[in-house]
């Protein structure tokens, strides 16, 4: 019965699209509505429902979407097991998967529709720079655990792909505008359009603003607090040249500017412009799959203009260019086996002046290969192997006097990562996994790369201070292992119970507040402070997770997470990181959604324990400071009116000071929006 139910499934999702390794070709609202709950072919590449995938992944549906009172993808994340979510100021936002919390988090890998949107110049993600409308997203697929060997390196601790809507579904429009308190607006467009036999174009844009939120009295305030902006468009042509071909093309461009917390704490206004464009195809066979892609995406950005705190520095700017070019094959072997095979040459450079050089980059060949098995109806197993290739360089004039010589950046290494799982079905609705995997996160270039004279007012005769990226550094190792049980317990309820371990090797963390000075002597006298790696943390937890629905128009869904972390760390007044403290004990959440034809609501409660964050203190020193536990509540409230939907917004109507994880207190927001589809 299970192998004619698996043949009818694979026999369907062959029928709607040209290629299982196409993620942009995929109709996944089809397969949704057809198999009864999400669907992804981001794990092994071919078609799977979300409780198949031998890795721990939630998917976020267009559907939930929205309904959430989220107005952000970091919102939507919040209240989902193992993810922490910081929201440091109004426009800067953080998260960590499974302990780790810091600012400028480098081990999350944040990816659209495949494509990287992690920014390597700095090892972070701006989520105000993802050039995606939420209008536009089909789903949000969050992979917990070391994945490098399935997605590329610097997917350390999470994977987060987003999934955006099809082109070829048809022309539409959906217009949104949103308004509310703290000085907050958003205005969104999304279009699809054939423009001819299978030749499709969907085009989208944005702008949002809101003001920055207040810094309290133990803070250091920056002379201005500026409000949060941002523009993006972004557009995407499919074409269909033969039964069996599909080609993508893909082009954005991105503004931001907000008020951001570097990693030495130091409050700075930054502004970004990003561009990225792409050339996607698919070729589908008898045996299987090819795909070829080539991307570049390109990042100006402005730091440290109105700097606070008592380390200053030059405003500077840095020119970040990624092209990356990969290749992959799907084979089919059978039925439901199948083996991916692929290789990716990237290459990452950064310009500067605040740099060694004028420029540092690096390039990386990879190889890697999947292997899904189902050896029996009820067992499935899978493994991934990936090796990297890096070789770093600098070019140009070095900048004196300096901390390295040029041969220390003539430097190469190899690693490798793996990932393996076991899916066991043991009837009556439950299923068993093991899985587990090792994976890394290069070093940033500005970890490499930089070198910026601190500001300190030592007065004319003291020796220059260089804070300074270290070309030693190596590849941060994050080992994990977890074991997964799930059950359905009735046809309308789901439990899933997940333990988990991981343990995270030579952690990189930026100077605290003793600057560890050593000298240099290289092209002139200099005292020195630079990024090392630390210690080694480890964490270790449960996430229990309850859903289900009641009725025909109430679907609900519950979890809890507790994450013990540990550490090995060099004290926190030499370097700016202590997980331990950082990353909450007890997350809670609950949401209830209620939807009928013409209105439809959504509350979510959202508990998170006390924790300890990094920031600079009334002195202007860098210092760990008191995050009250606390217990928001989120509410939206919409109604229909044909194709205009009218809604009304509340977050953190608690009022709770720590719900959003900063040491700055949350404000209590309350926004209204209205939404036209065609």
């Amino acid at each position: 019965m299970r192998s004619l139910a698996r043949a009818t499934y694979l026999s369907l999702a062959a029928s709607l699209l040209p290629s299982a390794a196409c993620a942009q070709s995929v109709d996944y609202q089809a397969l949704q509505d057809t198999m009864g709950e999400p669907v992804t072919t981001s794990v092994t590449g071919k078609p799977q429902r979300a409780s198949e995938t031998p890795a721990s992944i939630e998917i976020i549906t267009r559907d939930r979407i929205a309904a959430s009172p989220a107005h952000d993808v970091p919102g939507l994340l919040k209240s989902y097991a193992g993810v922490d979510v910081n929201r440091w100021t109004a426009g800067q936002t953080d998260v960590a998967v499974r302990g780790g919390v810091q600012t400028y988090n480098p081990r999350l890998l944040v990816l659209v529709d495949g494509r990287q949107v992690y920014l390597d110049h700095y090892g972070m993600t701006d989520w105000n720079l993802l050039g995606v409308q939420l209008e536009e997203i089909q789903q949000i697929e969050l992979v917990r655990g070391p994945a490098t060997a399935l997605f590329g390196f610097n997917a350390a601790s999470a994977v987060i792909n987003i999934i955006t809507i099809r082109p070829g579904q048809g022309p539409s429009l959906a217009t949104s505008a949103e308004a509310g308190t703290h000085g907050y607006g958003r205005l969104s467009a999304v279009a699809t359009l054939p423009l001819g036999h299978d030749v499709d174009l969907r085009l989208s844009g944005g702008h949002q603003r809101e003001d920055e939120r207040s810094f309290p009295a133990n803070q250091p305030a920056p002379p201005s607090l500026i409000s949060v902006k941002r523009d993006e468009i972004d557009g995407t042509l499919e074409a269909a040249p033969g039964a069996r071909t599909r080609v993508t093309v893909n082009g954005g461009y991105s503004v931001n500017s907000q008020l951001e917390l570097l990693p030495t704490q130091v409050a700075t206004r930054q502004r970004y412009e990003a561009m990225t464009a792409g050339l996607r195809a698919d070729r589908d066979t008898d045996w299987g799959s090819v795909t070829g892609r080539i991307y570049a995406n390109w990042l100006d950005a402005h730091f440290g203009a109105g700097a606070s705190g008592a380390t200053g520095f030059t405003p500077t700017q840095l020119k970040n260019r990624i092209i990356s070019a990969q290749g992959s094959t799907l084979v089919r072997l059978g039925l439901d086996n199948v083996l991916r095979l692929g290789v990716e040459y990237r290459n990452n450079r950064l310009d500067g002046v605040a740099l060694y050089s004028p420029q540092i980059d690096y390039g990386v060949w990879s190889g890697s290969g999947i292997l899904d098995l189902h050896p029996t109806d009820i067992l499935a197993l899978t493994f991934a192997g990936r090796f990297d290739r890096v070789r770093l360089a600098s070019d140009g004039a070095i900048r004196l006097p300096a901390a390295n010589e040029r041969s220390d950046f003539d430097r190469q290494f190899i690693r490798s990562s793996f990932n393996a799982a076991a899916l066991l079905d043991l009837g009556a609705g439950g299923q068993l996994r093991v899985n587990g995997g090792v994976g890394y996160q290069i070093p940033s270039l500005i970890e490499y790369g930089l070198r910026m004279q601190l500001e300190l007012g030592l007065g004319p005769d003291a020796p220059p201070i260089l804070l300074a990226g270290s070309p030693a550094l190596n590849p941060v190792t994050v080992w994990s292992g977890e074991v997964g049980y799930s059950r359905q317990l009735s046809d309308s309820t789901k439990f899933d119970v997940t333990l988990f371990y991981t343990r995270t090797q030579h952690a990189i963390a930026s100077p605290g507040e003793s600057l560890a000075l050593v000298p240099t002597f290289i092209g002139g006298f200099a005292m020195v402070t630079s990024f090392q790696a630390d210690g080694p943390f480890r964490s270790a937890g449960a996430e229990f997770s309850l859903s289900g629905t009641i009725g025909k128009h109430l679907d609900w869904r519950a979890n809890y997470t507790f994450t013990d972390t540990g550490q090995k760390i060099v004290p926190i007044d030499i370097l700016s990181l202590s997980p331990r403290d950082t990353t909450a004990r007890h997350k809670a959440n609950a949401e209830i959604g209620y939807k009928q034809d013409r209105w439809f609501a959504t509350s979510v409660l959202r508990y998170t324990s006390a924790t300890r964050q990094f920031a600079d203190n009334a002195l202007g020193q860098i210092a760990l400071l008191d995050v009250k536990s606390a217990l928001a509540w989120d509410q939206k409230i919409g109604i229909k009116f044909g194709r205009v939907t009218l809604s009304a917004t509340g977050e953190n109507i608690t009022g709770a000071d720590g719900a959003t994880g900063s040491p700055i207190p949350a404000d209590r927001r309350f926004l209204f929006g209205v939404k036209l589809g065609l």
